[in-house]
């Protein structure tokens, strides 16, 4: 087999595979072999069928197949051999004859490929990209505390309501004239969330009520005429309380109070362990805790103002757009085209930076180990645990728990995706010149807007 390639323009060309019969006959006389030892017809042995009729039955189709299987393998082989960075998939050329098996037994099968543009790419000291360090301040320290506080917590009744309370009581709906309704609506054992009303007005009335006394508010108002909120207080279906905006007398029986853990020993060490024994060593380990956190948004923010360093460094790229939107199309029939238009710049932006890191990874021959990757579900998994407030995991747990994500194929595959984003990020970082900035959280959280 003959291949020629022709250079349309930087990023296209034409692929012209001059196929003979000698390249696939062999493959076809197996084929046929293989397929004679399979048929079962009447009147032969299994195996025994006359070799011409297996050929006029299948030969064609056997043709097709191993041509088919010859252009696939040929085609790659050329691409990895000359080292050719295909966009998409390898296209039929639109003016490509169709090629009768049954009449012709040499012909050329031409294919358009689309082509990575070239670039530059500069990745030393003479690149600077910004590094926000969030700044711990008193003010989110304690409020990391009173967290903290709450978390380990109890819950006690109080004879004295405020609007962080779980308060408990009956409901009546109330007339216009500040009476209880006579077949109104009335709800037994109903349970109010002032933290989570919408009226201040209305959360205020709370405040200060005392177990057994009575207040009236009005729930509609209460929770912005939510009606899903409404008939789940009022223990009603939707529909029975859509439109209600009455007022209703709520009976207090019950109020629960959420009472801080005392800052102590025994509240130092259930946070931290055993070693954490006094005050100024808990609100050290509250501040570097913080600091990991608000970490991994500088990690973040760095990762985005790299992408936009080195993005703006290689500039605008010429993409063989044609090609590119001609595969996307043929890809999914369900696509529509002028949709693909609109989103076609912002996928040429993602496109470009797909394309530095593979240049990245290649100039520095970048890998996983799987014990990386093991790493990344450990990484993931105390995230995800952090959330729930579990911030110390046995380490065997952990291991265990990382063994099982990484044998599934789909986690496996997004923890490579993580882990290897995560090393391209560390490369960046260890070539670049880093402006190093602190910040506030609040002039941090701008960056963003």
């Amino acid at each position: 087999m003959n291949i020629t390639k022709q250079n349309i323009d930087d990023t296209n060309i034409v692929l012209s595979l001059e196929i003979s019969k000698a390249d696939y006959a062999e493959a076809v006389e197996k084929g046929l072999k293989e397929t004679r030892k399979k048929v079962q017809m009447p009147g032969f042995r299994k195996g025994m069928v006359p070799a011409g009729m297996i050929k006029k039955m299948y030969g064609t189709q056997i043709t097709v197949e191993e041509v088919n299987n010859l252009i696939n393998r040929s085609m790659y082989n050329y691409i990895a051999e000359n080292k050719l960075n295909v966009l998409g998939e390898p296209m039929i050329c639109e003016d490509q004859e169709a090629v009768d098996f049954a009449a012709v037994e040499n012909f050329t099968v031409k294919f358009d490929i689309a082509l990575a543009p070239e670039f530059n790419l500069t990745l030393d000291n003479t690149v600077t990209v910004p590094y926000y360090t969030i700044q711990v301040s008193d003010e989110i320290k304690n409020q990391q505390i009173e967290g903290m506080r709450n978390q380990f917590g109890e819950t006690v009744q109080v004879e004295e309501a405020c609007a962080d309370d779980v308060i408990k009581g009956d409901m009546a709906e109330l007339d216009e004239n500040g009476n209880i309704k006579e077949g109104g609506i009335v709800a037994e054992g109903a349970t109010v969330f002032p933290r989570y009303f919408k009226n201040d007005d209305q959360k205020n009335i709370f405040n200060g009520a005392k177990k057994f006394a009575s207040v009236d508010f009005n729930p509609a108002a209460a929770y912005d005429g939510n009606e899903r909120e409404l008939a789940s207080l009022l223990q009603k279906k939707a529909e029975e309380v859509a439109g209600c905006t009455s007022n209703f007398r709520f009976t207090i029986t019950e109020i629960n109070h959420r009472q801080a853990a005392e800052l102590n020993e025994d509240f130092f060490k259930k946070c931290f362990g055993e070693e954490c024994t006094t005050q100024e060593a808990f609100e050290a380990k509250v501040v570097e805790a913080i600091a990991g956190q608000l970490a991994q948004n500088s990690e973040y923010r760095f990762s985005i103002d790299a992408q936009n360093v080195l993005k703006a460094q290689v500039g605008t790229l010429a993409f063989p757009e044609k090609a590119l939107k001609k595969w996307l199309l043929a890809k999914d029939e369900n696509r529509d085209a002028a949709k693909l238009d609109e989103n076609f710049p912002k996928m040429m932006e993602d496109l470009t930076w797909q394309l530095i890191e593979e240049k990245i990874v290649a100039a520095n021959d970048i890998k996983l180990t799987d014990e990386e990757i093991k790493e990344e579900a450990k990484i993931a998994i105390s995230a995800q645990m952090a959330q729930y407030g579990m911030a110390n995991i046995p380490a065997e747990y952990l291991n265990q728990y990382a063994e099982s994500i990484v044998k599934d194929e789909k986690q496996r595959a997004q923890l490579r995706d993580n882990a290897m984003a995560r090393k391209i990020m560390a490369t960046i970082k260890g070539a670049v010149n880093i402006e190093n900035k602190e910040v506030s959280i609040e002039d941090f959280q701008k960056l963003f807007a």
